[in-house]
């Protein structure tokens, strides 16, 4: 999910200040009637500042780390490839 945000905000970093809007409106509006705010003062959601299909987990041995792949079946893939 990009947070209601378009991926060219987003790559391009147009984001944040698109967010820093978002949020002066949200509480100028909660300033003026927190009533209508019942689960409190309202935050506008951001985009993961990482996303990945397949993440190297941290305890990866160097070999994986260099490739930048975790892929369950990678060594079957490359010996095919070769």
């Amino acid at each position: 999910s990009l947070a209601g945000f378009t991926p060219h905000q987003v790559f391009s970093g147009e984001y944040l200040e698109i967010a820093h809007l978002r949020q002066a409106a949200l509480d100028e509006m909660y300033a003026q009637h927190p009533e209508r705010f019942s689960k409190g003062r309202p935050n506008v959601p951001l985009p993961p500042a990482e996303v990945c299909i397949n993440p190297v987990p941290e305890d990866a041995d160097q070999e994986t780390i260099e490739k930048g792949v975790n892929f369950p079946t990678l060594p079957r893939a490359i010996t095919k490839a070769m």
